[in-house]
């Protein structure tokens, strides 16, 4: 079994937030399971509007081709994980986000050819 390693950092670069935000990471070590399907990771401008539980319905549904964006623009044939963080970015500035909204979404399984 592969052992993932998580490390989150809060980029400091406003002065006035350094009493309230620290610069140590938090790392959390899992080890991964056969069932493990997708990682997503992202901004505080994603988590502050969509759930855990909504993120990953919605990522599974972009890796099972039965999701994608509304604006079919440039770079709608990336692939199920690029598509997925684009709905993912979609959505978080559709439900209002006022953060830097950033994701990234790395698959975990391989899947068949219909992935979006």
């Amino acid at each position: 079994m592969d052992t993932v390693f998580l490390e989150f950092y809060r980029y400091i670069g406003d002065e006035y937030l350094k009493p309230f935000v620290s610069s140590k990471p938090e790392v959390t070590v899992i080890d991964r399971t056969e069932n493990d399907e997708f990682l997503i990771l992202a901004s505080d401008g994603l988590w502050d509007v969509i759930t855990n539980e909504s993120a990953c319905r919605v990522t599974r549904r972009c890796l099972t081709g039965r999701m994608r964006r509304r604006s079919q623009g440039v770079g709608s044939e990336r692939g199920g994980a690029a598509e997925a963080a684009a709905v993912l970015t979609e959505l978080a500035m559709a439900r209002g986000s006022k953060d830097n909204i950033s994701v990234i979404v790395v698959e975990l399984k391989k899947r068949s050819s219909s992935s979006c």
